[in-house]
C-alpha cells in the first residue's frame, strides 16, 4: 500500500483538524477515544478535498471496529442514525454531518443489488470504493498516515477520475451518476478507459431501485452547477433511468435563471427533467423514482402547465386570469415552464405570476366580509377572490376600494336571495 511520507501526512492531519469547527473536532476526538485503540481514519472525499484545498463539507470516518458502538459511547444523548446492515452511524455536530462506518469488504450478488458486507481492514475498505480519488485514508489516531492503495493522489494531481476495477459500474450503476457529478464539481476529466466502461454500463441503471436513482439525481440537482446532468443525458444515463427524462443547456440555464428564485431547487429540477413527458409518463416517472410529494407534484404539473399554454399566451390576458390559471399548479412546475418555453409571451406572463401576481393578497379578511354582511361559507371565499382579482387588475388599489367592493358584493347576495337567484352578480 502506497503511503504519503510521514511529514506530509502529519501536515495533512493538522490541516484536517484546523478545517473543522471546534464542536466537530471535539466530537471526532471523543469518537477516537471511544474506539478504544481501534484505528480511526478520515476517508474518501474529506481527504480528497484536503489535498485539493477545497472546504470540507460532510466528514466520513472509518473505524477498524464497531463504529456504531463507538459513536453511541462517544456522543451519549446525541441523535444518532444507524444502519446495522452496513455498520454505519451518522450524527450532526454544529451543522456538520459526520458519517462513521466500520471498515468493511463488499460483494455483489448481481448487478443492482445492495452489497453483502463483512468486517474487514482498511485496505479492503478502500478497495471497495468507487474512484481512486476517493480511495484515500488519513489516520487520525496514533501516528499520522495517508493510505493511497490505488494511486488516488496521482490522479488528483492529474485531475482525472478513474474507477478501481472493470466491474465497478456493473456492481453499482449509481457510480455512473457520481462520475458525472464529481467530474463537474472538481473540474476533472473521466479517464478514457473509465469512460468506455461507463458508456458500456448504462444499461445497468435499469437494475437500480428507483429511490437510489432519485437520490443520485437530487444530489446532481443540488450541485451549484448542473453541467453533470447534461453529461449524463448525453451518455444515455437519464433515459436509462426513465425514457422520458431529458436535460439540455436550457435546463442548466433555468436552474440559474430568474425563475429558479421562486421554487425549491429539487422539485424545479425534476420538473425540468420531466418537462417533455406525457401525463402518463409523468405518473410513471413519479412511481419509478419514488419521488417525494413536492417532486411528484412538480413533475405532474409541468406537463399540465404546458397543456394550458394556449390560454396563457394571450397578449391581452389579465393578471387575474393568469392567477386563476396558474394558482392550481406547483410553483416549481410554473418556474420550469417559464424558463424553458419557446413562447415568449407565455413565459413572461408565467414569470410575472411567480414574481408578483401570486403574492397579491387582499387587505380585508374573511371575518371583515362577514361583518359587512357576507354570509359565512363559500360566499366569503368568492368575495375574497373577487377583491383579489380587482386588486390584480387595477380596479382596487386600497382598503377603501376593497370595502366598497365587499359592500356591493354583500348587497348582490341579499338581492339574489330576495329574487331567488343562486349566483350574485357584481358589476365591476
Amino acid at each position: 500500500m502506497d503511503r504519503v511520507d510521514a511529514g506530509a501526512a502529519d501536515e495533512l492531519r493538522t490541516r484536517f483538524r484546523q478545517a473543522l469547527p471546534e464542536p466537530v473536532r471535539a466530537a471526532i476526538g471523543r469518537i477516537i477515544v471511544a474506539a478504544a485503540g481501534a484505528p480511526v481514519y478520515a476517508v474518501g472525499g474529506a481527504v480528497r478535498d484536503l489535498l485539493l484545498g477545497r472546504p470540507l463539507v460532510d466528514i466520513d470516518l472509518a473505524i477498524e471496529g464497531d463504529a456504531i458502538a463507538a459513536v453511541r459511547e462517544a456522543l451519549r444523548g446525541a441523535r444518532v442514525t444507524t444502519h446495522a446492515r452496513f455498520g454505519t452511524a451518522s450524527v450532526q455536530a454544529d451543522g456538520t454531518r459526520v458519517d462513521v462506518a466500520m471498515t468493511r469488504s463488499e460483494t455483489y450478488a448481481c448487478p443492482g443489488a445492495l452489497p453483502d458486507v463483512q468486517p474487514a481492514n482498511i485496505e479492503a475498505d478502500l478497495a471497495r470504493r468507487d474512484f481512486t480519488v476517493n480511495a484515500l485514508a488519513l489516520r487520525l489516531d496514533g501516528d499520522a498516515q495517508v493510505l493511497d492503495p490505488t494511486g488516488g493522489v496521482a490522479d488528483i494531481e492529474s485531475r482525472v477520475l478513474r474507477v478501481l476495477h472493470d466491474g465497478s459500474f456493473a456492481d453499482d450503476a449509481t457510480r455512473i451518476f457520481r462520475a458525472f457529478r464529481y467530474a463537474a464539481r472538481l473540474r476533472f476529466q473521466i479517464e478514457p478507459h473509465t469512460r468506455r466502461l461507463l458508456d458500456a454500463a448504462t444499461a445497468y441503471i435499469a437494475t437500480i431501485g428507483g429511490e437510489r436513482i432519485r437520490r443520485e439525481l437530487e444530489l446532481m440537482l443540488l450541485e451549484p452547477e448542473s453541467a453533470s446532468l447534461e453529461a449524463a443525458a448525453a451518455a444515455g444515463a437519464l433515459v436509462a433511468a426513465h425514457p422520458a427524462l431529458t436535460w439540455d443547456a436550457a435546463c442548466t440555464d433555468a436552474l440559474g435563471g430568474p425563475a429558479a428564485r421562486h421554487a425549491p431547487r429539487a422539485p424545479l429540477g425534476f420538473a425540468l427533467l420531466a418537462r417533455r413527458a406525457t401525463q402518463a409518463q409523468a405518473v410513471d416517472i413519479a412511481t419509478r423514482l419514488r419521488l417525494k410529494r413536492a417532486e411528484a407534484a412538480a413533475v405532474a404539473d409541468v406537463v399540465a402547465v404546458a397543456g394550458v399554454a394556449g390560454t396563457l399566451r394571450r397578449p391581452d390576458a389579465k393578471p387575474s386570469g393568469v392567477v386563476v390559471l396558474l394558482d392550481r399548479f406547483a410553483p416549481a412546475a410554473v418556474a420550469a415552464f417559464a424558463a424553458t418555453t419557446d413562447d415568449a409571451i407565455a413565459g413572461q406572463l408565467a414569470l410575472r405570476y411567480l414574481e408578483l401576481w401570486r403574492h397579491e393578497k387582499t387587505r380585508l379578511s374573511g371575518r371583515d366580509l362577514q361583518a359587512m354582511g357576507v354570509p359565512a361559507g363559500p360566499s366569503v371565499q368568492r368575495g375574497l377572490q373577487l377583491i383579489r382579482a380587482a386588486r390584480l387588475d387595477g380596479w382596487a388599489s386600497g382598503i377603501d376600494d376593497e370595502r366598497a367592493l365587499a359592500m356591493r358584493f354583500a348587497k348582490s347576495i341579499r338581492d339574489s336571495e330576495a329574487h331567488g337567484s343562486e349566483q350574485p352578480y357584481v358589476d365591476e
